[in-house]
C-alpha cells in the first residue's frame, strides 16, 4: 500500500475510495457545505494520480477559469521536477496533458450549476487526473488506446501516485501565489510554451468542430485559430463547456 500524501499547511487532504471520483466527491462536499477552500480530495487508486481542490474565488467565474491552465502549468512543473529529464510533457488546448505525444491526463474545472460567468461563485472545484499505469491487456488491444499513454510507459517507473499528487499540490500553491501577485501573464507564458505544435488542429465545441492552425493563446487562456475564414478565437469558457 502506498503512503498517504503529505500536503502543505494550506491544504487539507481527504482520501476517496478507488471506485469514487474525487472531483464529484469534492463538488458534492462543497455544495453541501462539508468542504471549503483548501480541502483536497484525492483518490486511493494507484493506477492514476487523481485529486480535486476546492477554491472560493473572490472574482467572477469568468476570471476564475484561468485556474485550469494554471493547474496544467503546475502539473508540468511537478512532473518536470520529479520525473526523468527526457519526459516531454506538453498540452493540448484546453485541458489535455500529453507525454511524448500521447494523452496521459486531463484537468477539470467545475462550478455551481446556477453560477453564470459574470457571477462570483460560492466555490469552484479544480481537479486533475494523470494516468500512472494501464493494464497490459488494454495496451495490447489493437486500436483500443490509440494516442494514449501512461507515466510508467514513458520512463517514470520510479514514480507513484502519492509523489505526483504531493508534487502537483506544492507547485499549484506556488503558482497561485504567483497569479495573486502578477496575474495571468506568467501562467500564459508557461502555458503557451508547452502547447503541442501542430499544422492543423480540430477543436470540438459542443456539436461544432473548429479547424485551423494555432496562432496563439489570448490573455485569458483562449485559443486563437487561423482557419478558412481567418483568425478567430475560442474562449476558455467555450473550451471548458461553460459558455452560454
Amino acid at each position: 500500500m502506498l503512503p498517504t500524501p503529505e500536503f502543505p499547511p494550506l491544504l487539507t487532504g481527504h482520501a476517496v475510495p478507488t471506485h469514487e471520483d474525487p472531483l464529484q466527491v469534492a463538488f458534492e462536499g462543497a455544495r453541501l457545505g462539508r468542504f471549503s477552500a483548501g480541502d483536497l480530495c484525492w483518490s486511493l487508486a494507484e493506477t492514476h494520480a487523481r485529486a480535486a481542490i476546492i477554491l472560493e474565488p473572490e472574482c467572477c467565474l469568468a476570471k476564475a477559469l484561468p485556474m485550469a491552465p494554471l493547474m496544467m502549468v503546475a502539473i508540468g512543473d511537478a512532473l518536470g521536477a520529479i520525473g526523468p529529464p527526457n519526459l516531454a510533457l506538453m498540452y493540448h488546448w484546453p485541458t489535455t496533458l500529453l507525454v511524448n505525444g500521447g494523452e496521459v491526463g486531463e484537468v477539470f474545472l467545475r462550478g455551481p450549476e446556477a453560477a453564470g460567468l459574470a457571477d462570483i461563485p460560492e466555490f469552484i472545484v479544480l481537479g486533475f487526473s494523470v494516468t500512472m499505469s494501464v493494464p497490459a491487456e488494454i495496451f495490447d488491444a489493437p486500436g483500443l488506446v490509440r494516442n494514449t499513454t501512461a507515466l510508467f510507459e514513458e520512463g517514470c517507473g520510479d514514480l507513484d501516485r502519492t509523489q505526483v499528487i504531493e508534487a502537483v499540490a506544492r507547485h499549484f500553491l506556488s503558482w497561485v501565489d504567483t497569479w495573486e501577485h502578477d496575474g495571468f501573464a506568467p501562467v500564459h507564458t508557461h502555458f503557451l510554451g508547452r502547447m503541442q505544435p501542430a499544422d492543423m488542429l480540430t477543436v470540438q465545441i459542443g456539436t461544432v468542430a473548429h479547424e485551423g492552425r494555432m496562432v496563439g493563446i489570448d490573455e485569458d487562456g483562449g485559443l486563437l485559430l487561423d482557419g478558412a475564414d481567418g483568425v478567430s478565437g475560442l474562449s476558455l469558457a467555450q473550451g471548458l463547456g461553460m459558455a452560454g
